[in-house]
């Protein structure tokens, strides 16, 4: 799918190094990948072999060593470090693979949060995400009182919230049984087709299905 507008999410060339002499790790070597609206990409390999650096770079948690993120056609690098985290917080959703909820947050206050952070409560927008995973009612739970799947559907009503142009996946079904698993894939793939761009990372080849194209990691670059 194309469009006249910059794509929601491109790698140009980017390479991450960690380490220096014999403790060097290229990480990522020379990737380039452009997402467009509506576009879900599964990225597969095995482990160690970059996929979760190439999401840390794609949301902005880590600083590649050289090439270029856009995000909607703005370089990431010359953004200051607060306006990177404005742009993180208001067009990138992440789904990790370990939930990262807050224990002490209800469910509701927990899919708020990039709300919250940016200084607003919108308790509508929060109902509405927790209905499209399927969690309506369940605001006013706490983290230890869902289950596995329904704090991985909290995980992604989180990523969801607001007007974010680029949903990031990481192994998002790894803890899941396949009936759960299909459902999770079911709502990432309903919000790329209302526009999003989504890059999934997962082992699964049946979860890689749902994506419109895969593509093969291994030592740090793409095929």
């Amino acid at each position: 799918m194309t469009s006249s507008h910059p794509a929601p999410l491109t790698l140009d060339g980017v390479s991450c190094v960690f380490g220096t002499g014999a403790r060097r790790v290229t990480a990522l070597d020379n990737v380039s990948l452009t997402l467009e609206p509506g576009e879900l990409v599964a990225v597969m390999g095995p482990s160690g072999s970059g996929k979760s650096t190439l999401l840390a770079v794609a949301g902005l948690l880590q600083a590649p060593t050289s090439g270029r993120v856009l995000i909607d056609g703005a370089d990431a690098s010359t953004l200051t470090r607060r306006s990177a985290a404005e742009l993180r917080r208001r067009r990138v959703g992440t789904v990790f693979q370990n939930y990262n909820l807050v224990p002490t947050l209800t469910v509701g206050e927990n899919v708020g949060l990039p709300l919250e952070l940016d200084g607003r409560r919108d308790d509508e927008a929060i109902e509405q995400a927790l209905a499209d995973v399927g969690l309506e009612g369940m605001a006013a739970r706490f983290p230890d009182e869902i289950s596995g799947g329904q704090a991985q559907r909290v995980a992604i009503a989180r990523a969801l919230i607001g007007p974010r142009s680029i949903i990031l996946a990481d192994e998002p079904t790894g803890a899941l049984d396949t009936s759960t698993g299909e459902a999770v894939l079911g709502v990432l793939r309903q919000r790329v087709d209302a526009g999003a761009a989504g890059l999934l990372v997962t082992h699964e080849p049946r979860f890689a299905g749902w994506a419109d194209r895969t593509v093969m990691m291994r030592d740090g670059r793409l095929s």
